[in-house]
């Protein structure tokens, strides 16, 4: 019915990116936490993969969206207004992408120093676990945010009702 998926209320991705956005890191921060005794911990992993799993239905849901097809879709199925949308989309999504990698990467480095230094205890991340959650956070960063950049800027009225 619709040729680039389902259409969904701009508000109503909003609400499904912000959930996204903050679930997935929610449940790595809780699933990672350490715990005091063994029923804490086997909680707090649950937990953690529960709200994960919540995320990832979350990312479903918007993967079959018209705005996340929109940014995806070969040039050739897009019409001018819907090109010129996902390529704006697209380029802050990019530089909201490279500013969040170069943060996190700044964060490392200050915060390596400062433990090696003694100077403060930060988090840095050690096993797999730590680099694993990291790096699927930035996968589904780097899949959303062109989507989510044009959820965003899509006033209702901007809706095609099929």
């Amino acid at each position: 019915r619709f040729p680039l998926g389902r259409n969904l209320r701009p508000s109503t991705l909003r609400l499904l990116i912000i959930g996204l956005y903050a679930l997935y890191p929610l449940g790595c921060i809780l699933r990672l936490a350490p715990a005091a005794d063994e029923g804490a911990a086997l909680a707090l992993d649950v937990a953690g993969l529960s709200i994960v799993a919540a995320s990832l239905v979350i990312f479903a849901v918007l993967a079959g969206s018209s705005l996340q097809r929109q940014s995806q879709e070969e040039e050739a199925k897009l019409d001018e207004r819907e090109l010129a949308e996902r390529n704006r989309a697209a380029y802050v999504a990019h530089s909201l992408f490279a500013g969040i990698v170069l943060l996190g990467v700044m964060y490392l480095m200050i915060a390596k120093d400062l433990v090696a230094n003694g100077k403060l205890m930060l988090w840095l991340p050690e096993t797999g676990d730590h680099w694993n959650g990291i790096f699927w956070g930035l996968l589904l960063a780097a899949l959303t945010l062109p989507g989510a950049v044009m959820a965003w800027r899509r006033q209702p009225e901007d809706e095609d009702i099929g």
